[in-house]
């Protein structure tokens, strides 16, 4: 555990004490009483194949073992009420044990890597280990609230957050309000600001920088508002930046409603990107992806549709919607996930994901779905500047297939069991991340099993 982690731990751990010991019992009461302790245990195993494509390579044109691996995670949250109905801390903690270990690929994310930050990785292996991803202290007021500390974004800003099976962790503050105008709707605002970030599998807090790896970005801050017209009907706008370098922009429209008595949603969203240097490191002009998503549910079938465009030229040649560029020094939000491995980004590709599943709860088992879901990207254009040809296009593809069962009831109740199965093909014959392509692999098989047991230790609020 890195050193401002331990000193979070415990300064955060007086202040409740202290906090408690001051107030008045009655005020006491709701941070006591309102509070939860609550924790999950998962387990991971994946073995993904990868085809070697570099043609100096002795196994040229085979698939060859990429990572396999399985993983025990546990992870407890703790979240008190509000002392004086104002104040309160979160804290957070999660510990991943590495069962197995056969991958040639580091980090897997999903276990510690062996380096503590991203700048310190140099991607030797994974550990065992302990960290905290939340350690914050919260405040309300009326319409008003606030979180500090070591935090993932809660409102309606830009910044995100990846994910292992935790999330990742900003250092930073979050400020909101939310004004409920009855029948005519509730606006949500929040502004977020960071000068750190961890991804999931790494213990210390590591600085932003541009895509140099070298020039530190001191900080990422974004503004954020909703408008939810109580009809169905919602609309979001943000903007963010990293000052100086790189300014963002999101908007979104959604409906729900219902279709021949079943429901139905459909958004349609933009993200946008602006690069601010001049040097035009990034993107050569106004970038951008569009999203529209449209899902339905009739009886026992789910599906999905959904379809994106991305204009992103420019040296880097794929469109991000994080405020640094480099993974995984920052994440940036985006309402659309496939799991279909690919990110379908490149300049200039679109794309459509169809998917359904179906479940089989009255005919196999209680809890039981099963499905699939197919992923088309196409016309992607390689990075600017590079020795490659810049008439090449880039085509790809992904079949999926998913079984789930989620207990339904007994001890093991809410546990989730679940099986994914992608195969990849990248259409091409450059080797992965080459060809002006920095963002995309080679042929793949993946195959991902997980299961997911939350418990409860005291919950107040279930009583």
């Amino acid at each position: 555990m890195n050193t401002f982690t331990r000193r979070k731990k415990a300064a955060l751990l007086p202040l409740a004490t202290l906090m408690l010991g001051a107030a008045p019992p009655a005020l006491a009461e709701g941070f006591v009483e309102d509070s939860t302790l609550e924790g999950t245990v998962y387990y991971w195993q994946r073995h993904r194949e990868r085809k070697d494509l570099d043609p100096h390579s002795t196994h040229y044109q085979h698939y060859q073992t990429n990572l396999h691996h399985s993983t025990l995670t546990g992870a407890l949250d703790y979240q008190s009420g509000y002392l004086a109905d104002t104040v309160g801390i979160d804290v957070a903690a999660f510990a991943t044990w590495d069962l197995f270990e056969g991958s040639p690929a580091h980090p897997n994310e999903i276990s510690f890597s062996h380096g503590p930050s991203m700048w310190e990785d140099r991607g030797v292996g994974e550990r065992s280990g302990l960290d905290l991803y939340r350690a914050a202290l919260k405040l309300k007021a009326g319409d008003y609230w606030l979180r500090a500390g070591y935090i993932q974004p809660s409102g309606q800003t830009l910044l995100g957050t990846q994910w292992g099976f935790l999330p990742g962790t900003y250092q930073g503050v979050e400020v909101g309000a939310v004004y409920d105008y009855g029948a005519a709707g509730a606006l949500s605002l929040s502004w977020m600001g960071a000068n750190k970030y961890k991804a999931p599998w790494y213990r210390k807090m590591y600085e932003f920088r541009e895509i140099d790896r070298q020039t530190r970005i001191p900080y990422l801050h974004s503004l954020g508002a909703k408008y939810d017209f109580k009809n169905g009907n919602t609309l979001e706008l943000a903007w963010g930046e990293s000052p100086h370098y790189l300014d963002k922009y999101f908007a979104k429209a959604a409906r729900q409603t219902t279709l021949w008595d079943n429901p139905f949603s459909v958004s349609w969203q933009f993200y946008g990107s602006q690069d601010r240097t001049g040097r035009h490191d990034v993107y050569d002009e106004f970038a951008w992806q569009q999203g529209l998503t449209l899902a339905y549910q009739w009886d026992r079938y789910q599906f999905r549709l959904e379809g994106s465009a991305v204009h992103a030229p420019g040296k880097q040649g794929y469109y991000t919607v994080a405020m640094t560029p480099i993974y995984p020094n920052s994440a940036g939000r985006i309402d659309m996930w496939w799991d279909s491995r690919s990110d379908f980004n490149a300049d200039g590709e679109k794309a459509l994901f169809a998917g359904l599943m179906i479940d089989l709860s009255d005919i196999v088992w209680p809890g039981v779905s099963i499905g699939g879901s197919f992923a088309w990207g196409w016309d992607g254009k390689p990075a600017r500047g590079g020795d490659w040809s810049q008439q090449q296009r880039l085509t790809e593809t992904a079949i999926n297939g998913d079984l789930v069962w989620q207990v339904q009831s007994g001890w093991a109740k809410d546990t989730v069991f679940k099986l994914h199965l992608t195969a990849y093909n990248n259409h091409s014959d450059n080797p992965s991340w080459g060809g002006g392509y920095g963002n995309v692999f080679q042929d793949e098989k993946d195959v991902k099993f997980m299961m997911i047991a939350p418990f409860s230790l005291f919950n107040h609020s279930r009583h």
